[in-house]
């Protein structure tokens, strides 16, 4: 009899360590691409102007929520002035990195995911306005920027991303809407 009791009290003990060792979660990616389009506005000198930041990313996850980040983005905007007997536009060029927050980077999340993204890098920008006669040449400058969004996961390896996003430029900083697509590479 005791040689029946001891191995189904042994499989019980073995079960319940099991239940309480619940698997975790693996990642919904470990290396994705997004590649997302915005409009938004931007205020060049005296008035105000429409930006569209155009961005291709790409995020390694760290741990957990944990990812960074390289971006490359580019900037164009709608309206063009006369500064120094040329005609210009506050278009840019940015690249940064940084960290990203993912809130529901599981398997077993909802398919809603926000996350919360700041960066930082270099970039460059044509002219501005002309101002007392004095024109600004194009030079390299420091960028630092924020995207708040939310994933939304259409099956396991394509999401629609919806964000707000601000990074700063010298001339036209903008604040816009983004919408795109993520990918999941591995």
């Amino acid at each position: 009899m005791l040689g029946l009791l001891l191995p189904l009290w042994a499989a019980s003990a073995r079960a319940d360590e099991e239940l309480r060792r619940a698997p975790a979660d693996p990642p919904r990616w470990r290396l994705r691409a997004s590649l997302t389009q915005g409009i938004g506005g931007a205020r060049d000198g005296d008035e105000l102007v429409t930006v569209f930041p155009t961005t291709l990313e790409f995020n390694l996850r760290l741990w957990g929520p944990l990812a960074v980040t390289v971006a490359a983005q580019g900037v164009t905007v709608g309206s063009q002035y006369l500064a120094c007997g040329e005609q210009h536009r506050s278009n840019a060029a940015i690249g940064t990195g940084g960290v990203r927050v993912d809130f529901a980077n599981g398997k077993a999340a909802s398919w809603a995911a926000p996350f919360l993204e700041l960066h930082g890098g270099l970039g460059g920008q044509s002219g501005g306005h002309e101002i007392d006669g004095i024109c600004r040449t194009p030079a390299v400058f420091a960028t630092v920027g924020a995207k708040l969004g939310l994933d939304v996961w259409l099956g396991g390896k394509v999401a629609v991303t919806v964000a707000v996003a601000y990074d700063y430029l010298p001339t036209a900083a903008p604040i816009s809407a983004a919408l795109g697509a993520a990918f999941v590479l591995y």
